[in-house]
């Protein structure tokens, strides 16, 4: 008794003290403890990850291009299918224009498809996980020692002395239709001195085999692969589920791919572009450099034309078209701007002594499109309105698993026990002349079953009502999304067609404005040559010659982004461009056990109880042939107000030299 007081006293005087230098806390500052080599001088700092730092092979790149002349590098020419090739080889990371990866690396990759599909919580496996047979097993030792208060005459016991042993392993496994199977197998061992006993120490054990069907709630095929067997209202997280995140990550980047090759396409023919109008600039920057020699040639002659005002003024002209070379070869939108632009598009470093060079010819036939034969593809076709597709069919699905769970929890419930009893486990018999307790398991002297059903109702359904009204409103929500998406397409393809038809047309005025600048120059050549007019309006002329030219290029440029988009719009630029997604080929061992295996499941693929698909088949990728022409170009078409050579002719390839 005064060890314990001793000890209240002393836990009353600490708590005092504690409150003491609580309050004190509040009434004085608390001195600053000296500094010390125990004390740090920073909680934080910038520190660098220790992780390899080997450079990838496209970051080599050797010093970026200055003002040489592109005639000097070595030239490679490079096609449009090579080009979206070589991009689509060396893009892990899905490269776009404009995307600052970099400062947020949160772009689509290769790999996000094999993400969502190993997912353990959200993919496939994860799903098919709730499925597995479970192995639970536990062996617990307990020893009793306590007084007990025994008031029969002849029976007292000073103290309860126990030793027990508990020991317990169970397989289950939960079926695709609900249904859960147990086969459990009990081992107790209990010593005690109880005076009751017939023998000091005895041994109890059984095999249970247990099963739980599932009548109204939780119950069937359907429910268990959209919900999984422990769905709850509002959360659904079946193999269907899963099923339709491995979809939707797809589009993801199929989507990806896409924007790539547009934007593969959009760099290309943005390179072609450059490539005419630095060559553009050059040769009228070669007119104005012959011009002004001539002129000063006149001057030094003292002849007609050869004044100092027509000297000063080609010499100005010339260093104008000299500066729009210069900005041509390597302003933000020259020609070195655009090879940069496709080199990172392809993945390559930004210079490796090569300059590209855009190699194929544009397209410069009328297309005409039949608007509801487009239209409907692109309806079908559109990897937007795919993956929104998906997102509607989740939603049904979810209702469906919503409606399962207003109804009330009815499970039957079975059971059966084979029961053992002796004073030895293993081995013969013991003083109470008993088997030991398995083999009287094994005879099967003992035996118990039940069976019963076991019902469940929530009084209102409040949260599975909830549940199932806010699966509704979110079908909704995607159906509305759907439509407004495919509004959208719609008009996005109208307006690509239009700008198509405009660009085909400015393809054909500008070349009559390219041809009319060559005749207005050549005649005024002429005429200075006699006197006629003077410098101010052969320069004027040569300006316009060269504007129309670089118009002329830009609109055949705009015309191949135009027929891009068309395809874009409508869902077929891949396959126009001819690439294919697809996984790479299985391994014959692969094929040889997913067959094994299927035959251990064949009874899932009977008729009755198959749940409805969710799928219509793979994709056709490739329902347009590339090498037949998807458009049919107009019987005639009414001539322009043009010359009779003045046809557009193919397009040559730039030559580009620097006097």
């Amino acid at each position: 008794m005064n060890w314990l007081l001793a000890c209240l006293l002393a836990t009353i005087s600490a708590t005092f003290v504690a409150a003491g230098q609580g309050c004190a806390r509040f009434m004085a500052p608390e001195p600053v403890a000296p500094a010390g080599p125990y004390l740090q001088p920073f909680a934080t700092e910038i520190e660098y990850p220790d992780v390899a730092e080997a450079f990838a092979q496209e970051v080599q790149s050797q010093e970026p291009r200055a003002l040489e002349n592109p005639a000097e590098q070595e030239i490679y020419e490079l096609t449009l299918e090579e080009a979206i090739h070589t991009a689509l080889s060396n893009n892990e990371v899905i490269r776009q224009l404009g995307a600052a990866v970099a400062q947020a690396p949160g772009a689509t990759t290769v790999y996000d498809a094999a993400l969502a599909e190993s997912d353990p919580n959200g993919g496939i496996e994860g799903a098919l996980s709730a499925f597995d047979a479970q192995l639970a097993t536990s062996w617990y030792w307990n020893q009793i020692d306590r007084p007990i208060n025994q008031t029969f005459p002849g029976l007292f016991l000073p103290s309860f002395n126990q030793f027990n042993s508990a020991f317990v392993a169970e397989v289950s496994k939960t079926s695709a239709l609900g249904s859960r199977f147990a086969l459990k197998h009990h081992a107790n061992y209990d010593r005690n001195n109880n005076p009751s006993n017939r023998f000091p120490s005895a041994y109890t054990i059984d095999y249970e085999a247990e099963w739980r069907q599932p009548l109204l709630q939780g119950a069937g095929l359907e429910f268990n692969r959209i919900a999984g067997p422990n769905g709850q209202p509002g959360s659904a997280g079946g193999v269907l589920i899963a099923r339709i995140n491995t979809d939707i990550s797809l589009a993801d980047l199929e989507a990806a791919v896409i924007q790539l090759v547009s934007d593969v396409e959009q760099a290309y023919w943005e390179l072609y572009f450059a490539n005419q109008d630095l060559a553009t600039k050059i040769t009228a920057r070669e007119s104005a450099l012959t011009t002004w020699r001539n002129i000063g040639e006149r001057l030094r002659l003292n002849v007609r034309g050869g004044s100092p005002e027509n000297e000063a003024q080609l010499r100005a002209q010339y260093y104008l078209f000299h500066a729009q070379v210069q900005d041509a070869l390597s302003g933000d939108a020259g020609l070195y701007a655009r090879e940069e632009q496709l080199r990172l598009l392809m993945g390559l470093p930004p210079n490796d002594g090569r300059l590209l060079k855009a190699t194929t010819d544009p397209q410069f036939a009328p297309l005409v499109y039949n608007w509801t034969e487009i239209l409907g593809e692109a309806s079908r076709r559109r990897v937007e309105l795919r993956r929104q597709k998906w997102q509607v069919k989740r939603r049904e699905l979810e209702m469906s698993a919503a409606k399962n769970h207003l109804l009330p929890r009815l499970d039957a419930v079975g059971l059966y026990r084979w029961r053992g009893f002796g004073d030895t486990l293993i081995g013969p018999r013991g003083a109470s002349g008993l088997a030991n307790a398995y083999q009287l398991l094994t005879a099967g002297d003992y035996q118990e079953w039940q069976m019963g059903v076991e019902l469940s109702v929530p009084i209102g359904y409040r949260r599975a009502s909830a549940g199932l009204r806010n699966a509704e409103l979110r079908l909704a929500r995607e159906n509305a999304v759907l439509r407004e998406q495919q509004l959208r397409v719609s008009h996005e393809l109208s307006a690509a067609v239009r700008r198509a038809q405009r660009a085909h047309e400015l393809i054909q005025v500008n070349f009559n404005r390219r041809v009319a600048s060559e005749y207005e120059v050549e005649a005024i050549k002429a005429a200075m040559d006699v006197g006629n007019v003077g410098i101010e309006v052969l320069l004027q002329a040569e300006r316009r010659l060269a504007d129309s030219k670089s118009a002329y290029h830009r609109s055949l440029v705009d015309y191949n982004l135009a027929l891009r988009d068309v395809h874009l719009r409508k869902g077929s630029l891949l396959d126009f461009n001819r690439v294919l997604l697809s996984e790479d080929a299985w391994l014959d061992s692969a094929h040889a056990d997913s067959h094994n295996r299927s035959r251990n499941f064949l009874w899932r693929h009977h008729p009755s109880r198959q749940p409805p698909p969710i799928s219509r088949g793979a994709v056709e990728q490739h329902e347009l042939t590339p090498a037949e022409p998807t458009t049919t170009p107009p019987a005639a078409t009414p001539p322009a107000a043009t010359p009779p050579t003045a046809t557009p002719p193919t397009a040559p390839d730039p030559v580009i030299t620097d006097p």
